[in-house]
């Protein structure tokens, strides 16, 4: 009986462990066979979202290169339009009155750029005319100012507004006078708060005339009185200005106007590299609602500075943006002023506190008399 039990007792025993074995098995088994089964659903996921991700990433791909090439046609588009511009320009030669200020050739050219207010635009539209020297434009009259003014389809007031003339005659100057001039100037150091605005020699100088504002000449007789970069520009106070102004012989209320200090103080946050400035901007005119405010070009441009609170500066990014007239600005949204404020890096509030939208709206039942001047 002891015998049969203790045999029992095994035989329960070795069966135990056999169907334990025979459970972890089949656990096993069916554990690696659910692996397998998952792991190859999930290969064919993976595979299927890598070869998803590869489509979108060509497709990336042909869309930069579809956008690249609507730059480049837009580009284009733009340089042919200019192009026409000019030959229309060149047109209305017949208009103006050389006997008034005298002709000149291409060879004979100045740096009209030197001149605060002509930039690389003016400058071809003016060559366009034949007049390439300051001495010509030293010697405008007020019709002479205002035929050229519908030659060059330019804004009506600006080359009175930024003294073309006034500055061509000091360009024209002979040696002996400029060196006058300078000296004069350098006299007047004793003037200048170098403890306010700083001290700066001419090894740090940064390019002045990135300012909108200040030309060529400008930055000469600033350099004069030992001001070479933005970050003395921006410490300059209302007596600084004054100083300065009437130091280099300047126009008064002229640095107030165009917003001198303002443009240094974002162009040393800036590290001056304002040409990324206006890339970042434009970059991002995909977030401007054009189909509510219309589209504009350059050569349609209104002059936005007509605008109080509007400067060069500001105007100059709206450009960037395609903003080019009043119709545009009338137009803007609550919605479009916080996206532009945004986008233009510009002081919160400052739209609306300077009204931009009703001026624009005034000054847009004025464009049919003003646009094309």
């Amino acid at each position: 009986m002891n015998t049969l039990t203790i045999l029992l007792a095994q035989t329960r025993g070795e069966a135990t462990i056999v169907i334990i074995s025979l459970l972890l098995g089949a656990a096993i088994i069916g554990y690696v066979t659910a692996w397998l089964y998952y792991k190859s659903i999930y290969t064919k996921r993976i595979k299927a979202i890598e070869s998803d991700k590869h489509e979108l990433n060509n497709r990336i791909v042909n869309l930069n290169g579809e956008i690249s090439n609507l730059h480049k046609s837009l580009d284009e588009k733009d340089k042919e339009m200019e192009h026409l511009i000019l030959l229309h320009i060149a047109e209305r030669k017949h208009l103006l009155d050389y006997k008034s200020f005298g002709t000149a050739t291409m060879a004979e050219k100045d740096d009209l750029k030197m001149i605060s207010g002509i930039g690389p635009f003016i400058e071809k539209r003016l060559h366009a005319l034949d007049i390439y020297t300051f001495r010509q434009i030293s010697k405008f009259t007020a019709k002479d100012i205002e035929t050229i003014n519908v030659a060059i389809v330019y804004f009506s007031g600006r080359i009175e507004r930024d003294e073309w003339v006034a500055q061509a005659r000091e360009l024209v100057h002979d040696k002996d006078n400029r060196t006058e001039l300078f000296k004069r100037i350098s006299e007047r150091k004793t003037n200048i708060f170098y403890n306010r605005i700083g001290v700066a020699k001419k090894e740090e100088a940064d390019d002045l005339t990135i300012i909108s504002g200040i030309g060529g000449w400008i930055q000469e007789k600033l350099n004069v009185l030992d001001i070479y970069t933005f970050r003395q520009i921006s410490n300059f106070t209302k007596e600084d200005v004054v100083a300065v102004a009437e130091a280099i012989e300047y126009f008064p209320g002229r640095i107030e106007r165009d917003e001198w200090i303002l443009q240094a103080r974002e162009l040393v946050r800036i590290a001056g590299n304002k040409t990324e400035l206006l890339k970042r901007i434009r970059e991002r005119r995909g977030r401007i609602y054009y189909d509510r405010l219309g589209f504009a070009h350059k050569h349609e441009a209104n002059n936005l500075t007509l605008i109080d609170g509007l400067g060069l500066w500001v105007e100059e990014r709206l450009n960037a943006l395609d903003i080019y007239t009043f119709d545009q600005i009338s137009k803007l949204t609550h919605t479009d002023i916080e996206t532009i404020t945004e986008v233009l890096e510009i002081i919160p509030g400052r739209i609306e506190k300077d009204n931009w939208v009703g001026q624009a709206r005034e000054l847009a039942k004025k464009t049919p008399l003003i646009k094309h001047q």
